[in-house]
């Protein structure tokens, strides 16, 4: 395994302060969302709980990190409290568009779903005292779904067009049913997408929508046993081709799909050690792939300091870039080959319970007509 740039990234990481909200290049950073749309948002984004140490419910943001050398360029404050400040595994990737002009959002006192956009500083709410943050783009709510007498509103998603959120009446017995309404026009009558079966203990199943947009409820999705020629075992649920369930097991060893990750699509998922078997745990991943009857298993950072924790994608698959407890690598795919690995940076800290920030996407490129709608984002949910 190479060891690239982890000197020159451990000095970045110092200067997390330095990072702003537009472009690090000689025209200085963008003023206005205008600018900063044409500039484009790009690198590996992750969502902080207590930037620069402070407090991890106050002080949310979304922060670009150069993907070679862990460098912040842009920072996009969000809305206080917008994420819970210790849930782990949460699918904060779901909650952006793909062209980073929505932010969405659920609050439980009481029960809405909000809508944040992309704002100017002059449009933003006077602060109570000046200072950098509130002389920055940030995220600043514009609209919001409220919920009715003894209903919770939850669970937001956008994909596409449209924002998706499960609601639950608490009264009349029936299982939670995910909705769905336009994102530039949330105040309609939602379109009813699918029910959430009741499991274990009346527990509503987990859901997630496929690259394409499909409904993915796990528990009306039936498994599918797949087994290798080296003795190992891949369970799976499909939905119209995209693998969102998974568990391998292999040597002794159970793997499974990361809870909160994003849906890689194309029959193909990455999986961790299960966290429900710590004493199992491994160094690394899987990355598994998925066609017809048959399966390929291929071992990631098998000689590193620990198990994966997250992932992010490269948008056209040809690469992966995944954190363990130290470091975030570099895992270069083709035709699901490994063809190379690349230790990158040290992994980042945050005030949040897991102490570092959780993986939003790796973002290579501006869509082409950011102004035309909100792009396409797989949900998550395992």
């Amino acid at each position: 395994m190479r060891r690239s740039l982890a000197l020159t990234s451990a000095v970045c990481l110092l200067a997390v302060a330095g990072c702003t909200t537009g472009s690090a290049d000689s025209d200085g950073p963008a003023e206005t969302v205008e600018e900063l749309t044409e500039q484009g948002l790009t690198g590996l984004a992750l969502l902080h709980r207590g930037f620069e140490g402070g407090d991890p419910e106050v002080d949310q943001a979304l922060v670009f990190h150069d993907p070679e050398t862990g460098q912040p360029v842009h920072r996009i404050a969000l809305p206080e409290g917008a994420v819970d400040p210790m849930a782990p595994d949460l699918p904060v990737h779901s909650q952006f568009s793909e062209d980073w002009q929505y932010f969405v959002y659920a609050a439980t006192e009481p029960s809405a779903i909000h809508i944040a956009t992309l704002t100017d500083p002059e449009d933003a709410p006077a602060a109570e005292e000046e200072t950098e943050e509130a002389a920055a783009i940030s995220y600043q709510p514009v609209d919001a779904i409220s919920a009715s007498p003894e209903e919770v509103l939850s669970q937001p998603v956008v994909h596409g067009e449209r924002l998706w959120f499960v609601s639950d009446n608490t009264q009349d017995g029936q299982p939670p049913q995910v909705m769905s309404v336009p994102l530039d026009a949330p105040g309609g009558t939602p379109n009813q997408e699918g029910t959430l079966a009741l499991g274990e203990n009346q527990r509503p199943s987990d859901w997630a929508l496929t690259p394409d947009g499909s409904l993915h409820i796990r528990n009306s999705v039936p498994t599918t046993q797949l087994n290798g020629a080296a003795g190992e075992s891949l369970v799976v649920r499909q939905t119209d081709g995209s693998v969102v369930n998974a568990t391998l097991n292999v040597g002794g060893t159970q793997w499974q799909t990361f809870g909160g990750g994003l849906v890689w699509g194309e029959g193909t998922a990455v999986l961790g050690p299960d966290p429900a078997l710590p004493e199992q745990a491994q160094a690394g991943a899987y990355l598994v792939a998925v066609d017809g009857q048959s399966h390929t298993a291929t071992r990631l950072l098998e000689n590193s300091d620990g198990p994966v924790l997250q992932y992010a994608p490269a948008p056209e698959r040809d690469a992966v870039l995944l954190q363990t407890e130290q470091n975030w690598f570099r895992v270069d795919l083709e035709e699901g080959e490994v063809t190379g690995t690349t230790e990158l940076f040290p992994r980042f800290h945050d005030a949040s319970m897991g102490g570092y920030p959780l993986v939003v996407r790796w973002a290579q490129e501006a869509p082409e007509d950011a102004d035309a709608s909100p792009g396409d984002e797989a949900s998550p949910t395992s």
